[in-house]
């Protein structure tokens, strides 16, 4: 196959070989047009003059001379005739026998009186020759007769001949030529493809540093580089992403796993009662659900990064869904001495397009890290309510809030709060924020936090 440098020479070469070729045949055919135009017009005017003087000489015209164009080449004549009504030559100038024409009689008749019609003939010589004939009457006007001049056209074809070969010639020089600057441009131009391509090589999975230098000046290529620079930093960030999160994954499988692992161990080691087995099964099963979750969180993510979750949206009462929340997880509340408050908007029930159980979900995580990040005897308020053509959810507690050093993060896989303004110790996989982000973000709206430490956190979603 051949490089891209040597394709764009090609290609290059095969525009101005078009352009070379075509430039040589528009060129002949104006030089073609121009030189038998001048010929015509020196034709017309011999013709003309013969006229004028023949009618001068009958009595029919003064003698003033004809009005001439100075501007207009005057050639000579190679041949000049006057053929009788029956066409033969009365009178003749005939400048080289070569340039003897044959009469056609025929061809004679159909011209106007007064008329000049010019014809291309052949010579015995095999040139060509341009004539201009006339027909002219009689002085009692009961005959007529013809004017013939020819010039011969051997000087046009010399000229046709020298501009063929000036162009067998030149286009090849030509061609040579712009190959070589065009392979010399698509060199220099491509040269900064080639350390984009060395820089591609160097990068792989392991090191993601690498960067392609970029030129100084931003030209296409210079473009080029910097959005491969900015795709490898997004790479970079994916693979550190992925590595976290499979860190964080293990982790959290981890500890469950351990937990079950020990208790069935210190278990078997002798006979035990029901009432232990019991608990120990127990505890193995709450580890199992708690395992269970994770995965499933995990693998909801999952398909929700690779696009395989397709909502199922349809109209949704979200006072109604915000009431049997309420209703749902109020025990949750009253086991610590929770005050849980629902307001609903002052006016008529929001309803929107949206997946009813995404949205039980969104808010299910929120209203429970509330409950679960509140000391007991806390309140915590669910507010529903519009602004500016936006349905807005309002989850609101009075917790130790958030640290601000924390708050970019808190929407971050598996993160959880560096520190807590209390002595709270709260059970969780870290995914519940980053779950409601993608609902949110799935429905086209936002989920903003506002937090200050010891004031607590309110979490506001906007949808559309």
């Amino acid at each position: 196959m051949f490089s891209l440098r040597f394709k764009l020479t090609f290609y290059y070469l095969a525009i101005l070989a078009l352009i070379l070729i075509g430039v040589g045949i528009a060129s002949n055919i104006y030089l073609s047009r121009t030189l038998l135009s001048t010929i015509d017009t020196s034709l017309f005017e011999q013709v003309e003059r013969i006229d004028h003087h023949l009618a001068v000489a009958a009595g029919l015209k003064s003698a003033e001379q004809v009005d001439r164009h100075e501007y207009l080449v005057d050639l000579t004549p190679q041949l000049t005739q006057i053929i009788d009504s029956g066409g033969q030559v009365a009178d003749e100038v005939l400048g080289d026998p070569r340039y003897d024409v044959p009469i056609d009689p025929r061809s004679l008749q159909n011209i106007g009186v007064g008329q000049t019609v010019f014809t291309t003939v052949g010579t015995g010589q095999a040139h060509l020759m341009r004539l201009a004939t006339r027909r002219v009457q009689t002085a009692n006007r009961e005959d007529h007769f013809f004017i013939r001049s020819g010039q011969s056209l051997e000087t046009l074809d010399l000229a046709h001949d020298r501009l063929f070969v000036l162009m067998v010639v030149a286009i090849p020089i030509g061609l040579l030529l712009g190959g070589l600057g065009g392979l010399a441009i698509a060199s220099q131009a491509l040269r900064q493809v080639d350390r984009i391509r060395q820089t591609a090589e160097q990068i792989n999975a392991g090191d993601l540093t690498e960067r392609v230098p970029l030129p100084p000046h931003m030209d296409e290529i210079g473009r080029l580089a910097k959005t491969f620079n900015q795709m490898i930093a997004r790479l970079q960030a994916a693979f550190d992403r992925q590595k976290q999160f499979t860190s964080d994954a293990s982790h959290e499988m981890r500890t469950p796993l351990a937990v079950m692992r020990g208790d069935i161990e210190i278990t078997l080691r002798r006979n035990r009662s029901v009432e232990e087995y019991q608990r120990v099964l127990g505890s193995t099963l709450e580890e199992i659900v708690r395992l269970s979750r994770l995965v499933e969180d995990l693998l909801l993510l999952t398909r929700a990064d690779i696009g395989k979750i397709e909502l199922q949206c349809r109209p949704v009462n979200l006072t109604r869904l915000c009431h049997d929340l309420i209703d749902y997880i109020a025990p949750m509340a009253r086991l610590q001495d929770h005050e849980l408050i629902f307001r609903p908007p002052v006016d008529d029930d929001p309803i929107i397009s949206a997946d009813e159980n995404r949205l039980r979900q969104l808010l299910l995580n929120l209203v429970d890290n509330a409950i679960k990040y509140s000391e007991p005897g806390g309140k915590i308020e669910l507010c529903l309510g519009r602004e500016n053509g936006e349905v807005v959810l309002k989850i609101r507690d009075h917790g130790p809030g958030i640290p601000a050093e924390d708050l970019p993060r808190i929407f971050d896989r598996f993160f959880r709060r560096s520190k807590m303004s209390s002595d709270l110790v709260v059970a969780g996989s870290g995914l519940g924020l980053s779950i409601s982000k993608w609902i949110v973000d799935s429905h086209g709206g936002r989920i903003e936090v506002q937090s200050s430490p010891g004031q607590g956190t309110e979490f506001t979603v906007r949808l559309p």
